[in-house]
C-alpha cells in the first residue's frame, strides 16, 4: 500500500493534529487528535468500531509543486476508531447519529492481522480512543452519504452540502481548482494579462436574454449582467493591452441543456491584439494540450484538424462533430439522381435539393419504430427520409427503397456508403444542410449505442469559415449567424460585391467529442466595415451608435486588428472529467428549470424592496 505525500500544508489546532487518512503503521504508539464525521458504527461484542471521516484536501499544493495528485477519495479519508465499554466516550458515541462531528484523542494501534482492511489507506491501523468531544450532532439524513449510494438529482441539489460529503463532487471541485490555476499559470506565462471586467454593465440587444438589475439611484434605469465580456475585452485591445484573459463569469437567461448551465457560467476569455486566426489557434492548442496532459490520462492529438462549417455539416450532419469514428454522411446525388426514375431522387436537382445517405451499422434488424423515428425527424426538418435494410444470410432486402429501386440502383447506393449485410442505409432528400442534419442525429446516436468512439481519445477539431449571415425564419430578413463583431472574409469588398448568403466570416469553433467548447473570431475593428456589415442585418448607423456606443467610438481612434476566443470553463472541465452533465462539475448549480433548490431562488421580494427600486410586479394572466 503506497504511502501518502505528507508534504501538504496542515496546521494543527485544538480539534486535530493529524488528518485521519494519514495514519500508517509507522505511527503505531503515537498519541493523535483527530476530528471529522462519524461515517459508520459497528458494535462487535462489546467493542464499538467507528469509521471517522475528515474533509477532503489536496495531497500536493495547487501550485503543482507536488505533481498535482488530489486527495479526497473516501477510502483515503477514513480511519477506524475503537472504543471500549468501560469508557465514558463509549456511551456517548453509541448515542450519536451518523454524520455527527466529533474530535477524539487516542493512541494509534496496529490492527490484528485478521482485521486488516486492504480497501482503506489506513487499513493496517486503528485508533484506540481515550477521550471524545462532540462538536455537533446530526439529525437523520435525507439520504445516505455513502460514496456509491443512488440519490436522485433533486435531492442532491436540495442538500448539496450532503451530496458533497459523498466524495466525488468534492474531488471534482479540487481538480477544478487545479484546472483554474493551470489556466492562469499557463496564460500568464504566455504573456496574457489577467483583467477583471465589470459585472454591472449595460444591456446589449444581441444574443440571449439579459439578466437586468434595477438601479435604485436612477429610477427606471437598469444595469445588465454581462452575457460575456465581449466589448470590454475589445476595448482593452484598443487601450493597449496586447494579450488579455480572465476566467470570466457570464450570465444568460436561457434554457438549460446537459452541457449548458442556465443562468451563469464561466469562460476562459482571451483576446490578442495584432493577431490573426492562426495566432489564436496556436495559443489555444498549447493551452488545451497542457490542461489535458496534466489533468487527464486521455490522448489529445495535435495540431487539431480543421473542417469548414459546410464540410462539417455535409460529412457529419452537425457543426459539432464527434470525429472519433467514421460513419460519415455521403452525398449520393450523383449516384442516384441521374440513374433512377424514383421522383424523390430524380427530381431533387431541379428543386435545388441533394440526396444524402448514411450507413447505419448493424441496423438492419432494428424495429420499424426506429426507422419511423428517423423518417419523422427528417420530415420535421423539411426533408424526405427513407431507408433500405440489408439482412444477412441472403434474405430479401427490406424497407421502402427495396420496393422502389432496381437491384442496380440499390447496389449503387450500398456501394456509395460502404454498407455491409446486417446494415441499413438511410437516405435524406432536401436542402443540403437539413438533409445532412437528419442523418447526423442518427450518426451520433449510433456512435454512442455501438461504442464506436474511443473513450480514451479527446478528438479536438476546429470548425471554420462560418457563414456571416443567415435568414431569420421569423422575419425573412438577413441576420448575423454567429458573432456580429466578426470580420467578414474579404472585408468591405466582400460586403459590397457578394450576396449575404455567400459571405464567410473569420469565425471559428473548437469542438471536442461532439461538444462545442468555444466560439471565437477575428474582430471587425474598422468602422466603415462594421457599418456596412450591420447595415446588411438591418442596422442603421444611428442604431449601431446607440447599441454599442463605447465600441463604435473607440474604433475611431486607431484600433489594432485583434482576435479572440472564450472556451467554456465548466464545459471543458466536464469533458475532461467525462461527465454527462455540467451540474456534476459545479459546486452550487441551478437545476434544469433554472431554480436553485438549495437557496430557494428565484424568490419573491418584499413590497418595500420593490418600492425602493421603483418597481411594480405585473404577473402574466392565467390562461
Amino acid at each position: 500500500m503506497a504511502d501518502t505525500d505528507r508534504s501538504e500544508p496542515f496546521v494543527a489546532n485544538r480539534y486535530r493534529d493529524r488528518r485521519c487518512g494519514d495514519l500508517r503503521p509507522d505511527d503505531v504508539g503515537a498519541q493523535v487528535r483527530l476530528a471529522g464525521w462519524v461515517a459508520a458504527k459497528r458494535d462487535h461484542g462489546g467493542l464499538l468500531f467507528v469509521d471517522l471521516r475528515d474533509p477532503a484536501g489536496p495531497d500536493a499544493d495547487l501550485a503543482g509543486r507536488g505533481g498535482g495528485h488530489l486527495r479526497g477519495h473516501h477510502d483515503d479519508r477514513v480511519v477506524q476508531l475503537v472504543l471500549h465499554p468501560d469508557q465514558e466516550a463509549f456511551s456517548t458515541m453509541a448515542r450519536l447519529r451518523l454524520e455527527s462531528t466529533v474530535s477524539v484523542t487516542g493512541q494509534v494501534a496496529r490492527r490484528p492481522p485478521a482485521n486488516v482492511n486492504a480497501k482503506l489507506a489506513t487499513g493496517d491501523v486503528e485508533v484506540e480512543v481515550a477521550s471524545l468531544e462532540v462538536l455537533s450532532s446530526s439529525e437523520v439524513l435525507p439520504f445516505s452519504v455513502e460514496r456509491d449510494s443512488d440519490v436522485g438529482e433533486e435531492a442532491r441539489l436540495t442538500y448539496r452540502y450532503l451530496d458533497m460529503r459523498r466524495g466525488p463532487l468534492v474531488e471534482r471541485l479540487a481538480k477544478r481548482a487545479r484546472f483554474a490555476q493551470l489556466v492562469r499559470e499557463h496564460l500568464s506565462g504566455r504573456g496574457f494579462l489577467e483583467v477583471q471586467t465589470p459585472v454591472l454593465t449595460v444591456s446589449s440587444p444581441e444574443g440571449a436574454r439579459d439578466y437586468l438589475v434595477p438601479s435604485r439611484i436612477y429610477p427606471g434605469e437598469f444595469y445588465a449582467l454581462p452575457q460575456a465580456p465581449q466589448q470590454f475585452k475589445q476595448l482593452l485591445m484598443v487601450g493597449g493591452v496586447e494579450r488579455y484573459f480572465q476566467i470570466a463569469p457570464c450570465f444568460r437567461d436561457e434554457a438549460s441543456r446537459a452541457d449548458r448551465s442556465p443562468g451563469e457560467f464561466y469562460q476562459i476569455d482571451m483576446e490578442m491584439a495584432f493577431a490573426t486566426q492562426e495566432d489564436v489557434f496556436g495559443e489555444v492548442e498549447l493551452l488545451f494540450g497542457r490542461l489535458v496532459a496534466e489533468l487527464s490520462t486521455k490522448r489529445a492529438p495535435s495540431p487539431f484538424p480543421r473542417l469548414s462549417y459546410a464540410d462539417a455539416l455535409a460529412r457529419y450532419g452537425t457543426d459539432k462533430p464527434d470525429i472519433r469514428f467514421g460513419l460519415e454522411v455521403t452525398d449520393v446525388s450523383g449516384q442516384l439522381s441521374g440513374r433512377t426514375e424514383l421522383p424523390m431522387f430524380a427530381e431533387a436537382p431541379a428543386r435545388g435539393h441533394v440526396v444524402r445517405a448514411l450507413r447505419a451499422q448493424g441496423a438492419a434488424e432494428r424495429p420499424r419504430s426506429w426507422f419511423d423515428t428517423f423518417g419523422e425527424a427528417a420530415r420535421s426538418g423539411g426533408c424526405t427520409g427513407s431507408w433500405l435494410q440489408l439482412p444477412v444470410d441472403g434474405a430479401d432486402w427490406k424497407g421502402p427503397l427495396s420496393r422502389k429501386l432496381t437491384t442496380e440502383e440499390m447496389g449503387a447506393l450500398v456501394a456509395a456508403v460502404g454498407a455491409q449485410p446486417g446494415d441499413a442505409v438511410l437516405t435524406s432528400v432536401g436542402p443540403a444542410g437539413a438533409a445532412s442534419t437528419a442523418l447526423g442525429q442518427v450518426r451520433t446516436g449510433l456512435g454512442r449505442e455501438l461504442g464506436l468512439a474511443d473513450p480514451d481519445l479527446l478528438a479536438f477539431c476546429w470548425v471554420v469559415d462560418f457563414p456571416m449571415y443567415e435568414v431569420n425564419e421569423e422575419t425573412g430578413q438577413w441576420d448575423f449567424s454567429h458573432n456580429p463583431f466578426s470580420m467578414p472574409q474579404g472585408g468591405l469588398e466582400a460586403l459590397e460585391t457578394k450576396g449575404p448568403g455567400e459571405i464567410l466570416a473569420y469565425q471559428y469553433d473548437v469542438v471536442c467529442n461532439g461538444v462545442e467548447l468555444s466560439s471565437g473570431a477575428v474582430r471587425n475593428h474598422l468602422p466603415e466595415v462594421m457599418e456596412k456589415a450591420f447595415a446588411i442585418a438591418g442596422y442603421s448607423r444611428e442604431r449601431i451608435e446607440r447599441s454599442f456606443p463605447a465600441l463604435w467610438n473607440a474604433f475611431r481612434y486607431g484600433p489594432p486588428p485583434h482576435a479572440g476566443i472564450a472556451p467554456g470553463f465548466d464545459r471543458f472541465f466536464m469533458v475532461l472529467e467525462d461527465q454527462p452533465n455540467i451540474r456534476e462539475v459545479i459546486a452550487f448549480p441551478l437545476n434544469q428549470s433554472a431554480r436553485d433548490l438549495l437557496m430557494g431562488a428565484p424568490a419573491p421580494v418584499t413590497p418595500e424592496q420593490l418600492s425602493e427600486l421603483h418597481l411594480q410586479v405585473v404577473l402574466p394572466r392565467k390562461a
